[in-house]
């Protein structure tokens, strides 16, 4: 009976259009993901049901998001019509996916993505939770709006194509908006975005900013390019471990706030990118051991 109950919490969070799971409610739905996904590794299966609670503990919020992206788990685990998936994409790759209700969703490297197997036509909202960079086309469905849940910051669509990046190692989560409206709010806030607006959420504070972009421009991650525009050092250097599977060792005096503009297309090897980097610092060396990389200054 105990056990029914919990599953029928799960349930009914799952299904709320805002999710408000405490600190307890989060570490007993992650007991349950962690206890099951070891059973299917020791299975050896790549792909596989999940079974009654565990389709419900994934339901999660951001920072469960967090924890599945580190288990380093790529794996994509089918259920039933009610069971949720969880798409791991990994640090060197992008891929996509097509959801029931035909959205299409573009994911970068290093992205945790929860969606249902088969949203419920019961449902007020077609829920997803991302943890990372993902672009997504959403089929219109006025009935169900389409929410991309990111722990504190929500966006609500009916159907749109636009773009969020909210890897969890980031104060900053960006939305960026190609064609419709989006709204997206938190429990104090909310802003509207039009094409070729861009919204950055600070975490840390709740902060809201609105800025015109170049959405087609933002988003070219999408065709495996890779445009940076006055972005800090820090954040290039994290694009860069992801896109291509590597790791930077960076000496103290690197200043990693400092900011630079650069394009690099689909296809260009590391080396290409290490010498553009180092030649328009000017004073920025880099060595390669394996998939580490050192920068330092001589």
């Amino acid at each position: 009976m105990q056990i029914d109950n919990k599953d029928d919490k799960l349930r009914a969070l799952w299904n709320a259009p805002q999710p408000d799971i405490d600190e307890r409610q989060m570490t007993e739905a992650l007991d349950t993901f962690r206890c099951n996904r070891r059973s299917h590794i020791r299975s050896n299966r790549r792909k596989k049901l999940l079974r009654s609670l565990l389709k419900y503990a994934a339901i999660i919020v951001a920072p469960l998001l967090t924890a599945l992206a580190a288990w380093n788990y790529s794996a994509q685990y089918y259920a039933d019509d009610n069971a949720l998936v969880e798409m791991y994409v990994p640090d060197g790759k992008i891929d996509s996916v097509v959801l029931s209700d035909n959205t299409k969703l573009i994911v970068n490297a290093g992205t945790s993505v929860i969606y249902p197997a088969r949203f419920n036509k019961h449902s007020k909202n077609r829920n997803v939770y991302v943890n990372g960079n993902c672009h997504l086309a959403v089929a219109k469905d006025p009935l169900h709006p389409f929410v991309v849940n990111m722990g504190s910051l929500k966006v609500k669509v009916l159907g749109t194509q636009f773009s969020v990046n909210s890897y969890n190692d980031n104060d900053r989560i960006v939305v960026t908006l190609e064609e419709g409206l989006v709204k997206a709010f938190d429990a104090r806030h909310s802003m509207y975005l039009r094409p070729n607006e861009q919204l950055i959420y600070y975490r840390s504070d709740g902060r809201m900013q609105k800025q015109r972009v170049d959405a087609m421009a933002c988003n070219s991650w999408v065709n495996g390019n890779i445009d940076f525009s006055a972005q800090a050092l820090g954040q290039i250097l994290k694009t860069i471990e992801r896109h291509y599977d590597v790791k930077f060792d960076v000496s103290r005096d690197i200043d990693l706030n400092r900011r630079y503009t650069m394009n690099f297309r689909k296809g260009e090897p590391l080396d290409r990118v290490l010498k553009v980097l180092s030649m328009t610092s000017g004073n920025m060396h880099y060595a390669k051991n394996g998939n580490t990389v050192k920068l330092y200054i001589e």
